[in-house]
Order: C-alpha cells, then structure tokens, then sequence
C-alpha cells in the first residue's frame, strides 16, 4: 500500500527511529529530527540501504522516481555506493580542472608579505574569479580573459562586494588591469607546467590593454611641497591612525606596507628604536638581521601618546573592520587627494624625497641605504659591509626630522650635513 501525502505529514517522531512503507520496497525513515526516504536492497550478498534524500526536500513522487534510477543501477550490476564514490572523484577532478582550483594552487606556492597578499587577493578575488573561477582551465580563451580585463579598466564607483566575499573600493584602473593579466598568465603557468593547459590566454593580451598610468613614486618633493603636505596632514580631519602612520613614514623612510603592518612589540621606546622582523620586510632575506630603525624624538613623542590611547597590545594601526588584521596601506594613497594640494605625490615619494635631500646634505650614502633597507647590488662589497650605521642614522633621522618641522613651519632652511663638499 503506498504512502499518501496526509499519512506522510503526520508522521511524528516517536521514542525509537520507525518506518513506513511506501512501494516497491521505498520507505520512508522518521527520526528525532528527520524524515529520509531510503531503500534497502541485496548486493553481491550482502544486505544494504541506500539513502535516496530528506523529506520534505525530497518529494514521495521525486523519491519514487530516483528508486527506478537505483534499481535500473543494480540490474546493470553496480553498487550505488560505489556509484556514490565515483561521482564524488569525478566533481573533485573536474574542480581541479578550473580556473578557480588552479589559482589557489598559485596563490599557496606564492611568499607575500602577509598585507601583499591581502592586497592582490582582494583584486583578483572582487575582478576575476566572479568570472573565470568556475570556467574549465581549457574552456578559457583569450576573449574570456579581455572581457575581465576591460572591465577591470573601469573604476569602481563605490564600494562593492562579490565572489569569495572580497571587498573593494574605488578600484579599476589600467594599472589594476595589467596587473591582473600578469595574475592570470601566472594561474595559466602553473595549469601548464602540470599539464592541465596547453597554452597560456593571458599572455598575448599585454598589447591590446589601456597603457598604464605612470604614478609619481619616485618624484621627490621639494620643500615647499613638503610643507604644504605636512601642514595639510595637520589639518586633516580623517582617521587619527592614519595621520600618525603617515608621519610615522616621514620619520622613518620605511615603506608604506611596512608601517601599517607596525607592531607594538617591535617597538622599545625607552632606546628611541623600532626593530622590524626581516619576514616583515620586503628584503626577506633571512640571513639578514632584522631592520633597525632610530626613532626621532618626535616619533617617540607621538608614539608614547598613541600607546597610552590604545593601551599598546598588537597592531599600531588596526584594520578598521577586520579583527586581527592591520590597516592596508592602499588607506594612505587615498589621503594626498583629500588635502587638496596641487602636485602629484604618493606614499612611497616619501622615501625618495627623504633620500635626495639626505644626499644633498652630505649624510654618508651608505647610511642613506641602510635606512632605507636596500641591499647593495656589489656582492663584494657587500659580504665585506656589514656595518649598520645605527648612531650615525640616529643623528640623520633626528636632523631629518627636525627638518622636516622647519619645513612645515615655512622657515627657509638652509640643510647642513655631517661633511662638506660635491654629494656622492
């Protein structure tokens, strides 16, 4: 007799798990805190039950219907169970075949810095996996990949969220779009090193995007421009965090990943100094020691009354939505357009213009270097120089600073150095 719909509703959980029978051997399986169709056969010789679905997101008529599917199954002579397995193994190798699949192969063979990868991900996340994550790694043609590319082109208006949950704003620009199609052509690589692609779609596209828009980074600003930036930053109205962070840049020459990543431990304010772990800087070399860098009196200053407002416990500049995540430095490009000044500047110009008016000053070049934590490019002279300049660093950070008061100030500063005679 087969089951009615009415007997199918009203069937209520009792002390013990029950069934009731329905046709050709399908019952239906009332539990606690369930209902499943199920259907129990012989196999090979041995006793079995196959779970067809849950009531009610399986219908009595849907489940009558993948019966006649199970039962046709053991007439060929297969085990459902094994059925099971195979569909299972096949998704996995079909999902090991996208685009998606490959790109976190990519991203667990990369080394970023920890705001890096953050950073890169939000893109590639927000502009392509929408689009090519599900695609089948071969399926994928040059026009797939313009398609993303053109619409990466195009800044965003507000800020928007989409795919795995990334998050975005105002971006979209040529430099983004070519920066993803070095993205996708390294995906591309690593399906074709493991033969899960012949050739690669992203690579002939480079000619064919916008140009990129060239970005002042390594313009110095004179000390006008330093002044009115300086000034401008005081007036700001914006996050207090961001503010001190950008100071923080200005008095230390890091770079700007380097500073919103800043870590209270790294600090010793009693001996005016920041250490920084070398896996924090971009030179992870790590045979190198960990950076050291002097801290003006001014930093220190400003750092002691951040460190009693925030109590001094893990990131300097938290993320201000994320728990356990700092502030990116992509917050502190967006401020020089907030200020409203006149000439082109973005936050790593700040180690530059540092830099040339060191040198114009007469502080030791390879002071200067170290500072800023480059690496020198003569391997002989650098396996023999492994001095760290620290007190002379100490002296130039402090009359940097001093310098740049003067400069926000308006006073007409004439900079003397450490020695006299032509900058090396």
């Amino acid at each position: 007799m087969s089951l009615t719909k009415t007997e199918i509703e009203a069937a209520k959980p009792q002390g013990k798990p029950y069934r009731l029978a329905d046709r050709d051997g399908l019952y239906l399986d009332v539990r606690a805190k369930s209902k499943s169709w199920r259907y129990r056969y012989r196999f090979v010789g041995k006793e079995n039950v196959h779970t067809l679905g849950r009531y009610p997101e399986m219908s009595r008529d849907e489940a009558r219907e993948a019966l006649i599917a199970l039962r046709k199954m053991l007439a060929q002579g297969k085990s459902p169970s094994q059925e099971k397995k195979l569909e299972r193994i096949r998704v996995a190798h079909q999902h090991a075949q996208t685009f998606e699949a490959l790109f976190d192969e990519w991203v667990a063979s990369r080394t970023w810095a920890e705001t890096t990868k953050r950073n890169r991900l939000a893109q590639i996340e927000f502009h392509v996996l929408p689009y090519l994550g599900p695609l089948a790694i071969r399926e994928i043609t040059p026009m797939h990949v313009l398609d993303v590319l053109r619409k990466a082109e195009k800044p965003a208006k507000s800020e928007k969220k989409r795919g795995r949950g990334a998050r975005v704003r105002d971006v979209g620009s040529p430099n983004v779009a070519r920066r993803l199609r070095h993205y996708v052509a390294s995906v591309f690589n690593v399906a074709i090193a493991t033969g899960r692609a012949d050739s690669n779609p992203a690579g002939s596209l480079r000619e064919v995007l916008s140009p990129a828009i060239r970005v002042a980074h390594k313009t110095p600003l004179r000390p006008k421009q330093v002044g009115d930036f300086l000034r401008g930053l005081d007036a700001y109205r914006g996050d207090p965090k961001t503010v001190l962070a950008f100071r923080l840049l200005w008095w230390s020459m890091l770079r700007p990943g380097e500073v919103v990543a800043a870590h209270w431990n790294e600090f010793d304010l009693d001996a005016a100094t920041w250490t920084i772990p070398r896996a924090r800087m971009k030179n992870k070399n790590p045979e190198l020691p960990a950076h050291i860098v002097p801290l003006p009196s001014q930093a220190v200053e400003r750092l002691r009354t951040w460190h009693a407002f925030t109590g001094g416990i893990g990131y300097l500049f938290p993320h201000r939505d994320k728990s356990g995540q700092s502030m990116i430095a992509s917050t502190l490009g967006k401020v020089h357009g907030r200020l409203g000044l006149d000439f082109p500047y973005s936050p790593h110009a700040t180690r530059t213009t540092a830099s040339t008016h060191l040198n114009q000053m007469g502080y030791r070049y390879d002071a200067i270097e170290k500072q800023l934590d480059h690496e020198d490019r003569d391997a002989i002279r650098r396996a023999y120089n492994r001095a760290d300049y620290l007190e002379e660093r100490r002296q130039m950070m402090q009359q940097w600073a001093d310098l740049l008061d003067e400069w926000k100030s308006g006073g007409k500063v004439i900079p003397v150095g450490l020695r006299k005679g032509p900058v090396a």
